[in-house]
């Protein structure tokens, strides 16, 4: 009698087991996808490393964020398309990537906006460019996350040192999707390639380009230093990012869910910020290591490179596209030279 008592006890207890799994599972059903195009190496795929594990464990993993990193899913500009169309959930995605997209927010990519990280704490991510930023996409099908960023820019190149503005003129270089980055380095003399950042390492060893234009945190992530003997510090240009949602996805969560997913986001992405700011002067030794030639911006180039940059600035292009409000307010506040 004792053992049919232990028997039945010991059933009970793996029944009400079974349920609670059964109901965990059933709970768990939340899955989402984000994409990127960053590397195991950038700061960016450390940061949506956490992201992950505060999600999981603050949602008692009831929601299960799943990274599609390295451009798996596609260059950022189809990453950032296929989450406004709400087929993909989450993008971590540069501003550059972003305003292929949504044009409007694309003068905060403008040459020489901000002189340093201050500025850009200041007036991108604690103030009233970053408010437009999140206002222009949260028009355009995302729901704004929380800030990333990418990096001040600099050039590569596998010909030559770019010491003088005659060393840049006729050298194939990539540039992002846009027409604001083309025309500045058309002015500079160099022959722009648009394309997307996946591509660039295959087109730097084919010879289909010479050089490209990102900092050092691309540039050593991406493996570009292995391609490029020479490297510029020219910070010709800012570049951030955000963590968005799609809308469609966002508004199909509960309250609670959805501050466990942004109260993540924001906490990802200012340990992102902060670790990349930090790899900048390793990533810059490293390379070093590897044999890369690195050069700080000669006065002569500065000089050559914010003529061209007031020349975007002045274009009607830029007060058509991203109004002229905002470029009025841009000139009054900031300066080129």
């Amino acid at each position: 009698m004792k053992m049919n008592r232990c028997v039945l006890l010991m059933i009970c207890v793996v029944c009400v087991s079974l349920f609670f799994i059964d109901d965990h599972v059933l709970a768990a059903e939340i899955i989402l996808n984000m994409g990127a195009s960053s590397t195991p190496e950038h700061s960016r795929y450390k940061a949506a490393e956490i992201f992950v594990k505060e999600v999981k464990e603050a949602s008692n993993g009831a929601i299960e964020p799943r990274m599609h990193f390295g451009g798996v899913l596609g260059n950022e500009t189809q990453m950032a398309r296929s989450v406004q169309a709400g087929t993909l959930e989450v993008g971590w995605i540069s501003d550059i990537g972003l305003s292929t997209v949504v044009p409007a927010i694309g003068f905060v990519n403008l040459p020489y906006l901000f002189p340093n990280y201050e500025s850009v704490d200041k007036y991108y991510f604690n103030g009233w460019l970053g408010e437009i930023v999140k206002e222009k996409l949260e028009q355009n099908g995302f729901k704004f996350l929380a800030f990333l960023e990418n990096d001040f820019r600099w050039l590569t190149n596998n010909k030559r040192p770019i010491l003088k503005p005659e060393d840049i003129v006729g050298l194939k270089i990539r540039t992002v999707e846009t027409p604001m980055f083309i025309k500045f380095f058309k002015e500079l003399g160099a022959l722009p390639t648009p394309m997307g950042i996946t591509e660039v390492g295959t087109a730097l060893q084919q010879g289909t380009i010479d050089g490209q234009d990102n900092g050092a945190i691309l540039t050593y992530a991406y493996g570009f230093y292995s391609f490029q003997k020479y490297l510029t510090k020219t910070n010709h240009s800012y570049s951030g990012g955000a963590i968005v949602i799609s809308k469609k996805t966002w508004e199909s969560l509960t309250s609670n869910q959805q501050r466990i997913i942004e109260d993540a986001a924001i906490k990802a992405g200012k340990w992102q910020i902060k670790r990349n700011r930090e790899d900048v002067s390793r990533y810059v030794d490293l390379m070093k290591q590897e044999g890369m030639e690195i050069h700080d911006i000669t006065p002569e180039l500065d000089v050559k490179f914010r003529e061209v940059a007031d020349k975007v600035w002045d274009d009607p292009y830029s007060e058509k596209l991203y109004g002229k409000d905002i470029m009025q307010r841009i000139k009054s506040e900031f300066s080129v030279k």
